[in-house]
């Protein structure tokens, strides 16, 4: 699953989240997504990990960077999502000086980045199947 979403979840310019997005994937840290697993939009109710709305989420000693999109900009519960996202990194990780969750725009969110497992949870096949 993380390979795969990793795959399909294009990465930022450096040091500006709302860059236009590079070819090159965005590092997902696997424990860092394991963590944010259980973070769950409230509106769909699947996991931020299977909607594909993890974008970055990289871990370095002392410090934690997570972006963070919705699937629509209109969506009212972005900052429940980022608190979320920082509360289940907190839990995880307390020994972590920095968390920095961030919101980001680019690239749009499309229902392409929804992982298999992601579409199962929603009623719908796997795309190999489709």
């Amino acid at each position: 699953m993380r390979d795969r979403a990793a795959r399909h979840l294009p990465g930022q310019a450096a040091g500006n989240a709302d860059a236009a997005a590079s070819e090159d994937p965005a590092p997902l840290d696997p424990e860092v997504l394991d963590c944010l697993m259980d973070l769950v939009d409230p509106e769909v109710g699947v996991s931020v990990v299977h909607l594909g709305l993890v974008y970055r989420a990289v871990r370095t000693p002392g410090r934690i960077e997570v972006d963070l999109t919705l699937t629509t900009r209109t969506c009212p519960l972005g900052a429940v999502l980022v608190e979320g996202a920082r509360e289940h990194l907190r839990h995880r990780f307390n020994d972590c000086l920095t968390l920095a969750v961030r919101l980001v725009w680019s690239p749009t969110w499309t229902p392409d980045r929804i992982t298999d497992q992601g579409l199962a949870l929603l009623g719908h096949p796997p795309r190999h199947l489709s």
